[in-house]
């Protein structure tokens, strides 16, 4: 699944840091150059890129997007995909079937548990 290329938000904050000699902002990539897909350290995402644990807290679900960037932290081993949330769509509502099936899958993985 390919992404709408979105323009690159740049964080004038970082931008300025960046532009001072001998400093260097580690994860901060707003192009994708070096990472693939835009990249923002830490907390420093733009407003509009949520992700899929902020969107569920809206109410919201990616909807069939691809990540349009991503965050990093701890020296890059830890990630987060971010989504655009002007493209995100609300939750489904399970049914009433729906939640009856998970209803009888749970009670039969409790009985299963205390039967053993």
């Amino acid at each position: 699944m390919h992404s709408i290329p979105v323009p690159a938000a740049r964080i004038p904050q970082l931008e300025q840091l960046n532009a001072v000699p001998g400093t260097r902002v580690v994860f901060y990539d707003p192009t994708g150059s070096q990472y693939g897909l835009p990249t923002y350290p830490w907390k420093w995402a733009p407003k509009h890129l949520k992700t899929r644990r902020q969107l569920t807290a809206l109410g919201l679900r990616p909807g069939g997007q691809a990540p349009v960037a991503q965050i990093l932290w701890r020296k890059g081993g830890r990630f987060a995909y971010l989504y655009d949330i002007t493209r995100a769509l609300p939750k489904r509502t399970p049914t009433g079937k729906q939640l009856d099936a998970l209803d009888k899958a749970t009670r039969a993985r409790r009985t299963k548990r205390s039967a053993s």
